[in-house]
């Protein structure tokens, strides 16, 4: 059964840089490697929106996605619907799961988007390609039903950090997986890749047990496999990320381009790899601009749109 929480807003507070946050934030960093984490989800506020948890896409207990509502006035209900924003967490394809993303949830539609948080089938029971279908799945899911949840079907953005910018970007511009979707290109407005591998060696690498082992690199990694009707792509990686190394956006540009797919990238200054995604939590938004460029790159498709 869904579960629905809904918390009336309450006027913001300033939340000003402090050594209790600087403390959270470095055992967020130490313990949180490649998993999220719930205490940051905790830390951010739910004031002013409508959770709905654990509403299933598929039969797996994985196959489930939360649903983030900023709550509206009767005037605004009666909208056409506001956007939507997909987000996809990371883990190596090995971790990670929606509760502990519930701050980006929070954090996008405080911003004014209906945000779907989803989790997906895990290595190493679940190899590629089934974590690229179940983002699939989850897609034509929204597509179907978010407007039910106060969202546009017409108006989606697919979000994804470090594996889950693999996901993202894998399922929609392989046609191999897209095909599946039954979703309109027109509908998806933009991907948004932070810090994803996107074309790496993955057998040289301890998450080799996401992939089968009879497959090559360039058999997987979507920079080889981008169809030409894929939609604007918006790449974000981190100053000081040593984990997935700033190729692979390169790499992935250069497919988008050859493929004549719009795609514009970024580099966001003072974050690491797991402080980039931290950044896009409200009361962290001290720590780097990831928040502000995820939101400025929607409004300006959104506006190109109109």
């Amino acid at each position: 059964m869904n579960q629905q929480v809904i918390v009336k807003p309450r006027k913001t507070l300033n939340v000003k840089k402090t050594k209790f946050f600087d403390t959270v934030s470095g055992v967020i960093a130490g313990v949180c490697t490649f998993s999220p984490t719930r205490v940051l989800t905790a830390l951010s506020s739910q004031r002013g929106l409508t959770i709905t948890k654990d509403i299933r896409y598929g039969a797996d207990p994985r196959q489930a996605l939360d649903i983030y509502q900023p709550v509206l006035s009767a005037a605004e209900s009666q909208t056409s619907g506001l956007p939507v924003v997909i987000f996809i967490h990371g883990g190596s394809w090995q971790h990670g799961d929606k509760a502990g993303y519930g701050f980006v949830g929070r954090s996008l539609a405080q911003a004014g988007y209906v945000a779907v948080v989803i989790e997906y089938r895990l290595a190493p029971k679940n190899i590629y390609p089934d974590y690229i279908h179940d983002s699939v799945s989850a897609i034509s899911w929204v597509y179907q039903h978010i407007a039910q949840y106060g969202g546009n079907p017409d108006q989606i953005f697919v979000m994804g950090h470090s594996a889950g910018a693999f996901n993202a970007v894998t399922a929609v511009v392989d046609e191999r997986f897209w095909k599946g979707s039954f979703v309109p290109n027109t509908a998806i407005k933009g991907v948004i890749g932070l810090a994803g591998p996107y074309s790496y060696d993955f057998r040289e690498f301890e998450s080799k047990v996401a992939f089968p082992t009879d497959l090559k690199p360039e058999d997987i990694m979507p920079d080889g496999h981008v169809r030409p009707d894929a939609p604007p792509h918006y790449l974000l990686t981190a100053e000081k990320d040593t984990l997935v190394g700033i190729k692979n956006l390169l790499k992935m540009k250069r497919g988008l381009e050859r493929a004549k797919v719009p795609v514009e990238t970024a580099v966001i200054s003072k974050v690491n790899h797991i402080t980039m995604i931290v950044a896009m939590a409200s009361p962290m938004v001290w720590m780097g601009d990831t928040r502000r460029m995820v939101l400025d790159y929607m409004a300006r498709r959104l506006n190109e749109i109109d």
